[in-house]
């Protein structure tokens, strides 16, 4: 886990963060999570706007999400320094260690995606070979891993965990997550992804 320092209680700026809150209500309309299942954020100037910690994505508002503008490793744990009146959540530590080794990807869209995660084998996605426990430090390096191995891939299977998405947009990262649960969904003709 991590330790949040709030530097600025106003929420963050930003236009694209409407886009973020669509998003949201739109994977919620269509089934894929349920309550305060997943983390949507995408890459800013300084850092990265993130959903709040337990915060459903069907409820997303601009007082609901949080600007994370930097995470420092700790003897113990990290302190993340955050922009909002909301807490980070749990997968704070895995979306800033997937931006830190891809600057190319400025979305990451996690989603619990259960229909994906029991046929994700038979869909080539990769995935990690361990489930680690959810947001330790742990599971963040084996993510970061499992992507630095399949540098070409925009989706990620995270051990009895979710999904995530990467995208150089949030229409990307969104737009893959519904490919992957259309896939998912359909019983039949299951084939794996193109990479």
């Amino acid at each position: 886990m991590f330790s949040s320092v709030s530097l600025d209680k106003n929420p963050p700026v930003d236009p694209l963060i409407d886009e973020m809150i669509q998003w949201g209500k739109r994977f919620h309309e269509s089934g894929y999570v349920q309550g305060a299942e997943g983390s949507l954020s995408f890459r800013t100037k300084l850092g990265f706007i993130i959903t709040g910690n337990g915060i459903a994505l069907d409820i997303l508002t601009r007082d609901t999400i949080v600007e994370v503008r930097g995470v420092v490793s700790g003897l113990n744990k990290p302190s993340v320094y955050t922009k909002g009146k909301v807490e980070p959540p749990i997968e704070t530590l895995l979306h800033s260690g997937i931006y830190e080794i891809l600057p190319e990807i400025k979305a990451i869209f996690y989603l619990r995606a259960k229909d994906v995660l029991k046929v994700a084998e038979k869909l080539g996605i990769p995935s990690m070979d361990a489930e680690q426990p959810a947001g330790s430090q742990e599971l963040t390096q084996q993510a970061v891993n499992l992507v630095k191995l399949n540098s070409n891939a925009r989706y990620f299977v995270l051990k009895n965990h979710g999904v995530i998405t990467l995208g150089a947009s949030m229409s990307e990262a969104g737009k893959l997550v519904e490919e992957i649960q259309n896939r998912a969904g359909s019983s039949t003709n299951l084939k794996p992804i193109k990479k």
